[in-house]
């Protein structure tokens, strides 16, 4: 989710062409560099299996249509959205290629607005055939999960539209729109996590773990799409004798983007680069930002809700327990965000001083309670490994890695 304002169809049409996906390919499949996010139902699904003991078999199918309408239907209709809002802008940025949302160009923006429109119904349809189908066990599933995704794509949607579009300046003034706009941008994750483990877990009776695994999977939400989007700035930088320079043009309506910039280090460590490239290959959050950057707060945030979530999924218990392990998950982020270059090691050794706490004091299930804390301890170490070249292709490091390895 992040491409914002509507734009004068005048506009749309002076937009220049630009290469790219076909409109074809786009239709099909309109963002697959975001399917990367398609892992969070199963995740928060397989925590809850762990903690509720077994999962059978209709459970395990009931998961699968979720999942697949989830991903492949409501939310790729809901970035069909997000790209016809945006398309103006779409056309006009410096990565417009390797973005790929709705193609254009301008002047066939009206044609390519009304077909991806008509297949965002199309697919709104399905949605809503698949709720008929399946009404008894699923309808009222998929129609929960349709009704979280718009309603929260529609607040983002208008909280963008306040603090976008409006300079060029770089980075713009700090205005609470903008802020609002990173925290309203978590929800959808939330939406996917809290579905994923609710089919696992029967939350209606346990309004606890509800509160604290929404309030978890909306700050790893936030953490994430914040240190995605700080990357997604460097097309607008340039360097010069080591030091980041950045312009952009009026209009362009990146401001959350660019707004995140103020947090990166103003010169490019070396140490940093990926394979001697240039800015696109610097992994601009792989040493240390300030505690206050907003996917450094997201994070120690999630980690106290996921040290809550893990021990409310086994147990469910003890209230006092449950705080004093919220404390501990955020004294465990601290040490993860605060860490640099080994933020991975500073997970796992976190997780396990977690583990053993719990232990000691006698909680059920230890290892299996310290899961969502440590995955969120994972995540945040792998979204601050990444350059922008790696958004949306995880494997480009693993094949990087492979291709060393057999020379």
């Amino acid at each position: 989710m992040d491409d914002g304002v509507v734009e004068p169809l005048d506009r749309l049409q002076r937009a220049p062409a630009v290469s790219g996906r076909t409109l074809t390919a786009y239709l099909l499949l309109p963002r697959p560099a975001d399917m990367v996010k398609a892992f969070v139902l199963p995740l928060t699904f397989g925590l809850g299996v762990l903690g509720a003991g077994g999962v059978d078999a209709a459970q395990l199918l009931r998961a699968l249509v979720v999942w697949a309408a989830m991903e492949l239907l409501i939310y790729q209709a809901r970035y069909q959205w997000n790209d016809v809002r945006g398309f103006a802008a779409d056309q006009v940025h410096p990565d417009a290629v390797a973005r790929g949302r709705l193609p254009g160009p301008g002047e066939r923006g009206r044609a390519h607005i009304a077909a991806s429109v008509a297949v965002a119904t199309c697919r709104l349809l399905l949605t809503a055939g698949l709720a008929l189908l399946f009404w008894r066990d699923l309808g009222h599933v998929l129609v929960t999960v349709t009704v979280a995704v718009f309603g929260v794509a529609a607040v983002y949607e208008w909280v963008r539209s306040m603090c976008t579009g409006r300079t060029a300046q770089i980075p713009p003034p700090l205005h609470p729109a903008l802020v609002a706009t990173w925290i309203a941008v978590g929800a959808g994750y939330a939406v996917r996590g809290v579905t994923g483990l609710a089919l696992a877990v029967e939350l209606d009776a346990a309004p606890a773990l509800a509160a604290a695994s929404c309030l978890t999977m909306w700050a790893v939400g936030t953490a994430f799409v914040t240190c995605r989007w700080s990357l997604e700035a460097m097309p607008f930088a340039r360097l010069s004798d080591g030091q980041l320079l950045w312009q952009a043009q009026e209009g362009l309506a990146r401001e959350h983007t660019l707004g995140l910039v103020r947090w990166l280090p103003p010169r490019v460590d070396r140490r940093d680069v990926a394979d001697g490239g240039g800015v696109g290959r610097w992994r601009a959050l792989h040493g240390r930002t300030p505690l206050h950057a907003p996917w450094n707060v997201a994070t120690v945030i999630a980690a106290a809700g996921a040290a809550a979530t893990g021990h409310l999924l086994v147990d469910g218990a003890d209230g006092g327990v449950t705080a004093l392990l919220a404390a501990a998950g955020v004294s465990s982020g601290l040490v993860v965000v605060l860490t640099a270059r080994r933020r991975a090691l500073a997970a796992l050794a976190a997780a396990s001083a977690l583990a053993l706490v719990e232990g000691a004091l006698g909680l059920p299930q230890p290892l299996v309670a310290v899961l969502p804390m440590l995955a969120v301890l994972l995540a945040h170490a792998s979204f601050t490994s990444q350059c922008q070249a790696d958004l949306g292709h995880p494997l480009h490091r693993l094949q990087a890695l492979a291709l060393r390895t057999g020379r």
